[in-house]
């Protein structure tokens, strides 16, 4: 296998990102390439890291001037060591075409049937900024960059507090700054850290599982209203209560101050109790007319801002008269349910989280709506019990997990054949292997892209499935 291939010409992206090209090996065969870091009509010397399925995988060693999408400076001083903001040496309008070529290469690579030119994509409204959740962990042993290990003689606090480097569990950033969220994040964070270390505390330590903080999670909302959420690692009652009593000193007006104690070996709130420290147990953002309350453990769309604008199109999309029943699968808290319900006769949620439909319950309430109702349970396991209740369905909006749909809820969509689904994913690739499975009882009528992650490489889509 060869190690080095010079002047690569990348023509396409593959549906992981990657700058996909092709080269002669070395029995004087064309194989593909697939170039982490490039990017259509660049010309790069690749390295190449392994073989997978007859193509060779590697990286962009080198970059041919006058090639490919213009390079700008990224605005972030961390770009080179975080694993996050990664096109930001990339134009926007640049970036939205990348993204829409990764959703057009998840339906041509996985056999999906005929699938129609995808809209153009949309936008996000800004740039920067635009995250309402973040989680910033505390790390024992933070990442040192390539000068630091080839100047610095000693490094006596290798205390860091930010994201994890990619590919390290154990290793974190020092963050000196975060694009990303809307004040006052990067406040409450820089407030946080410089705390932390004036008071010598121990950072969490991801191989010997110990250290009193672990992670900070501030939530935003539209509405001007903060949470945060500081889990411990470990159970000392005194040390808990100083360093909530700073937090909620700093900042009398957070709407939620919260903590969590969790001497497990993940990080997820998911199993543990939320204490609530200070104000209420809840935020409440805006979503179009919505108004949703959202607890600790909720997940809502990240981007609140352009999940307005992915609601308004798939409804759109969905072309809704008035009199349907529709059914949203892996509803959370119901943002999508209550999103379309003034626009149809009635809808039915489910979701799998009993919390979530509590909360779904409660925004109904909070918002008027009375054609809503959603049940607990796993989707594949409630769909036949709602079809025998409510009936069948005119319309199925999904919005599944990363993963996609579970096997056994295909199979039963497959049973009971609404006339359409408006699928919503946030991983085209699995969201083709899904409408691929569905192929020969419903065709793709509509696509549309949406950026809901700038600076990502991340793209949600919208498919509109209709019956054959």
């Amino acid at each position: 296998m060869k190690k080095e291939l010079p002047n690569v010409e990348i023509t396409a992206v593959d549906s992981r990102g990657r700058g996909r090209g092709t080269a002669l090996a070395g029995d004087d065969t064309v194989r593909p390439v697939l170039v982490t870091g490039a990017y259509p009509g660049d010309v790069v010397d690749v390295r190449v890291r392994r073989r997978k399925a007859g193509a060779y995988l590697g990286e962009a060693v080198q970059m041919h001037p006058g090639t490919g999408p213009a390079r700008r400076d990224p605005f972030c001083v961390h770009f080179a060591d975080c694993g996050g903001c990664t096109l930001q040496d990339i134009t926007y309008a640049d970036q939205l075409r990348y993204k829409a070529a990764i959703v057009a290469a998840a339906f041509r690579e996985i056999d999906a049937g005929e699938f129609p030119d995808a809209h153009p994509i949309l936008p996000a409204p800004g740039e920067v900024r635009y995250r309402n959740k973040l989680e910033f962990s505390f790390g024992a042993q933070r990442w040192l960059s390539e000068e630091e290990i080839l100047t610095a003689d000693t490094i006596p606090d290798r205390r860091g507090f930010g994201f994890h480097a990619a590919g390290r569990f154990d290793r974190v950033i020092d963050l000196q700054e975060c694009h990303l969220q809307p004040e006052p994040s990067e406040t409450i964070r820089a407030f946080v850290r410089d705390y932390a270390f004036e008071q010598g505390l121990t950072f969490y330590d991801a191989r010997e599982h110990h250290g009193l903080l672990r992670v900070l999670t501030i939530r935003t909302a539209l509405s001007g209203e903060t949470m945060v959420i500081l889990m411990f690692g470990e159970d000392d009652p005194s040390a808990i209560d100083a360093v909530m009593e700073a937090l909620h000193t700093r900042f009398p007006d957070l709407a939620s101050l919260n903590y969590v104690v969790n001497t497990t070996r993940n990080d997820s709130l998911a199993s543990h109790e939320v204490v609530q420290y200070a104000g209420q147990a809840w935020i409440t953002e805006r979503c179009g007319l919505l108004r949703l309350r959202i607890r600790p453990k909720a997940f809502y769309q990240t981007n609140p801002e352009q999940a307005v604008q992915l609601y308004r199109r798939a409804t759109e999309l969905a072309e809704l008269t008035g009199d349907e029943l529709v059914y949203d699968l892996y509803c959370g808290i119901g943002s999508i349910a209550l999103f379309v319900a003034p626009a149809v006769r009635q809808v039915v949620g489910v979701e799998v989280v009993p919390d979530a439909v509590t909360a779904a319950q409660e925004n109904a309430e909070l918002n008027g709506i009375e054609n809503a109702t959603f049940a607990a349970g796993a989707v594949e396991t409630l769909l036949p019990e709602m079809v025998a209740t409510h009936g069948q369905p005119d319309i199925v909006f999904v919005d599944p997990p990363r993963v996609g749909l579970h096997p056994a809820a295909r199979a039963t969509l497959r049973q009971i054949l609404p006339e359409r689904i408006v699928y919503i994913s946030c991983n085209p690739r699995s969201q083709a292997s899904d409408i691929a499975e569905l192929s020969d009882v419903y065709r793709v009528t509509a696509m549309q892209p949406v950026d809901m992650f700038p600076q990502t490489r991340h793209v949600e889509n919208i498919a509109v499935l209709h019956l054959r």
